[in-house]
């Protein structure tokens, strides 16, 4: 309580933002930039972004007197950046600009750098993660210890986001939506973190973590995750390189180019990225079954080391057919070529004394090609500018080919074998298509007003073959309770109505979003056939109260719906040996959650949250075990409810000017009621505290040091013991172009999941453990016009189907 209670104190202190709002006969926003001693601050670069996404509107420089002015701007919300050499970054709150009106704002102020203090120099620096009412900003290209990494390992620190076997958890226990700059990464399973891992933290701005997105965007997931790559702001040409090196568990490599050339009319863009990882994994899973007083067990040891190469491109270009009226198109491509080789040990056990022992020998050989085109518009019309027409038709294309040689080796307890091995062979295409269509009209109502509607329509077809084959006879024949043939077909239209106005000192977003779900599942060994359709609507609103200058409260509601990913629905059965398999189930139905928020946001940087989750048909994965062969099955099952009460704080502390500190707290409590008669109400507690810490040595050299501890909690049906782990890193600029880091992950090697369960007849323990340590050197470079205007940010068509291509795989 203690420590709870300092943190709570540090949030009464910050610096005081300036607010006016002042009218004149034009629609714009000016104002003064001062420096020390009221001089004024000439040569000031002021940009005025746009409320809430951030988006840069305009850039000006302050004139001798220390003016600026924004002229003939479209009616909408907006909030300033004030930057200058040698003193630090300034933000303003937010100005709601109304037609033929102009604000004027107060006299802005900078605070000078201290040039030296006690021989450490200190130079500006964005704060990593900044709050606003609506989302938090994850600065990823200011941290130094991301750098090297894959977007999936920044995901590891995001505040408030669990990254577990791989999938990406959000707000309610859910996985996200995840966009990178608006479009949906299209990706299932292993290959989903595999792709993550191929963008590197080098190409990445800022993570955007939303908890209530509008009734706009889709209504899946648990809020929405967009990873912003790195924008360039002018006309001209600019490129970017980047390599890195890892070494550690195994190695990473990693090198990559983006470029940018604008001019006024068009805007061509595009980069590639090539990674190659070795990584291991190990996994211990003890089981024990109490029969007839012998307690039998069950001791796995996993051991799989994944070689994965991920070529990943993407190139598209803008054209402003006359003003206000732009098309856009790009193609994005993923090739994935994997190699896993796998060992597995299962010790049998009787009493506690070893019966006997199958070794399992594995080499998987997999390919991912992935090719996805978009085609987009985006117009105003009208006199004023006050209609927007956008639409976009996405075509995803998927394709997976596997191949694994599995062999099983049976021991007695003096280790040699009692039997002959056993080969299989197996092989398992999978075909996606993805269609989707969407059209956007939005049209200001008033002076602060606007009304927002659209529909869309989408159309999945997977296709997923698996033929299990066994050597007899020196020849491979089909195992038939093995081999089969899964159809997957899903359409979906939705329809949305968004409506948004100030009044007086709050900003109200309402909206409700309906979807209507048509889907077919299909799996021809055994033949069965799961229809399912089902009409929903998905409410959502916001209100941002601004109290005064210093504090603004915001209140969220939404309904959200967590369809399984396809391949969770996939039947198919994943051998690992005789006594353990996965797989998927074709009979999973959606999970539907309820979300409240309330949050208090103080003087533009201190935040704190209370909420509560109401999740209901709450689907994880599962164990299912047959106690009577010993056989246990992985798999996701609707198994209850799950209600969750939730705090969150972000708690930035400066403790000199040269050393600060973000910090993130949460804590929840949590109730899982569960539809089985004999499982018992299981209540669970859980605290979670990051803390990164930068440190500014000269204005050149920098470093980082961060930490992570979350206590013992429980989610689904495991127990989880405490989780910590440790990394720090250094930067040294080259001249204005290019930067070499030096950073090292998780450097105890403590980031690891250790849980048991004894839910229902399970006694089971386990441990998990990937590579996570390393030292990685990267350096990154850039060249040309430095300030080039990126590409207009959109999101396409298909993001929901998209992320859902991401799911559990049992190719581990």
């Amino acid at each position: 309580m203690k420590l709870l209670t300092r943190y709570l104190l540090f949030a009464l202190f910050g610096i005081l933002s300036c607010y006016a709002h002042a009218q004149t006969t034009a629609t714009g926003i000016e104002g003064k930039v001062l420096s020390e001693n009221e001089v004024p601050a000439d040569a000031a670069t002021v940009r005025l972004l746009s409320y809430p996404d951030s988006a840069i509107i305009r850039t000006t420089i302050s004139d001798k007197s220390g003016y600026f002015e924004f002229k003939a701007l479209t009616p909408g919300s907006y909030f300033i950046q004030i930057t200058k050499v040698g003193y630090r970054k300034q933000y303003t709150l937010r100005y709601q600009v109304v037609a033929d009106n102009s604000i004027k704002t107060p006299d802005i102020s900078l605070i000078p750098i201290t040039k030296q203090l006690k021989e450490i120099t200190i130079t500006d620096k964005r704060e990593f993660v900044e709050v606003r009412p609506d989302k938090t900003v994850l600065n990823v290209d200011k941290s130094i210890v991301a750098s090297g990494n894959s977007i999936l390992d920044v995901l590891r620190t995001a505040p408030g986001v669990k990254v577990m076997n791989d999938e990406v958890i959000f707000k309610g226990g859910q996985k996200a939506l995840i966009a990178i700059n608006g479009k949906t990464v299209l990706l299932s399973g292993d290959q989903l973190s595999d792709l993550l891992k191929s963008y590197q933290s080098a190409n990445v701005s800022q993570v955007e973590l939303i908890s209530n997105p509008s009734a706009k965007y889709d209504a899946a997931g648990g809020g929405l995750i967009n990873i912003v790559l790195k924008k360039n702001k002018e006309l001209g040409l600019r490129v970017s390189v980047f390599e890195s090196a890892s070494i550690g568990d195994k190695y990473k490599l990693n090198t990559g180019f983006s470029a940018n050339y604008r001019t006024e009319k068009f805007n061509l863009f595009g980069n590639y990225n090539f990674s190659q990882n070795k990584i291991p994994r190990t996994w211990d899973i003890n089981r024990n079954i109490l029969m007839d007083d012998v307690v039998s067990g069950y001791d796995v040891k996993y051991l799989g080391t994944t070689v994965a190469k991920n070529h990943n491109f993407n190139i598209g270009a803008d054209f402003i057919v006359k003003p206000g009226h732009n098309i856009g198109v790009l193609v994005t491509g993923y090739v994935n070529p994997v190699k896993v080789d796998k060992t597995n040990t299962t010790n049998l056990t009787a009493n506690g004394i070893l019966d006997s022992t199958i070794t399992s020998l594995s080499t998987i050989n997999r390919r991912i090609d992935n090719i996805n085109y978009n085609l987009n518009y985006k117009g105003t019309f009208g006199k004023d500018k006050d209609h927007t027409l956008s639409a976009d038709f996405d075509l995803s294309e998927y394709d997976r080919r596997s191949f694994e040689n599995l062999r099983n080796d049976f021991l007695n307890v003096n280790r040699i074998a009692y039997r002959n091995p056993v080969f299989f062979e197996v092989t398992s295409p999978a075909d996606i298509n993805i269609k989707s269509f969407k059209v956007d009209y939005s049209k200001k109502i008033g002076e602060k007003g606007s009304f927002e509607t659209g529909v869309k329509y989408s159309d999945v077809n997977s296709d997923n073959q698996i033929d299990f084959e066994e050597l007899v006879n020196n020849q491979y024949t089909l195992v038939p309770s093995l081999t089969d043939h899964f159809t997957y077909k899903e359409r979906i239209k939705a329809g949305y109505v968004n409506y948004t106005n100030t009044i007086g000192k709050a900003d109200i977003t309402i909206g409700v979003r309906a979807e209507e779900t048509n889907a077919n599942r299909k799996s021809f060994n055994p033949d069965r056939v799961a229809d399912t359709s089902y009409f929903n609507l998905f409410p959502t609103a916001q209100v941002v109260y601004e109290v005064n200058d210093k504090h603004e409260l915001t209140f969220n509601y939404n309904r959200r719906i967590g369809r399984p990913n396809y391949q969770d629905l996939n039947p198919f059965v994943a051998y690992i040996d005789k006594y353990a398999y996965s797989t998927g189930n074709p009979f999973l139905r959606p999970q539907y959650t309820n979300a409240f928020e309330f949050s208090d946001t103080y003087l533009g940087k201190y935040k704190a949250t209370v909420g509560v989750n109401l999740i209901n048909a709450f689907y994880t994965t599962v164990y299912l075990q047959n106690d009577v062969t010993g056989v246990y099955t992985t798999t996701k099952n609707n198994f209850g409810n799950r209600y969750q009460y939730n705090a969150e704080f972000n708690i930035p502390v400066e403790v000199t000017s040269w050393w600060q500190i973000s910090n993130y707290l949460s804590g929840s409590i949590e109730k899982y009621t569960y539809n089985a008669e004999t499982a018992q109400t299981k209540h669970a507690y859980d605290m979670l505290l990051q803390v990164n810490q930068t440190f500014v040595i000269t204005p050149e050299l920098k470093a980082e040091f961060n930490g992570s501890y979350e206590t013992p909690t429980y989610f689904g049906i495991k127990s989880y013991r405490e989780q910590y782990y440790f990394s720090a890193g250094l930067s040294q600029a080259i001249n204005t172009y290019g930067s070499v880091k030096l950073a090292m992950s998780d450097i105890f090697n403590t980031y690891v999941d250790r849980y048991n369960t004894r839910f229902m007849n399970l006694d089971l323990k386990g441990r998990e453990k990937a590579g996570t340590r390393f030292v990685t050197l990267s350096f990154t470079y850039r060249f040309g016009n430095q300030s080039v205007k990126s590409a207009r940010k959109r999101v396409g068509g298909a993001v929901d189907e998209q992320t859902r291509l991401s799911g559990s795989s049992s190719e581990n």
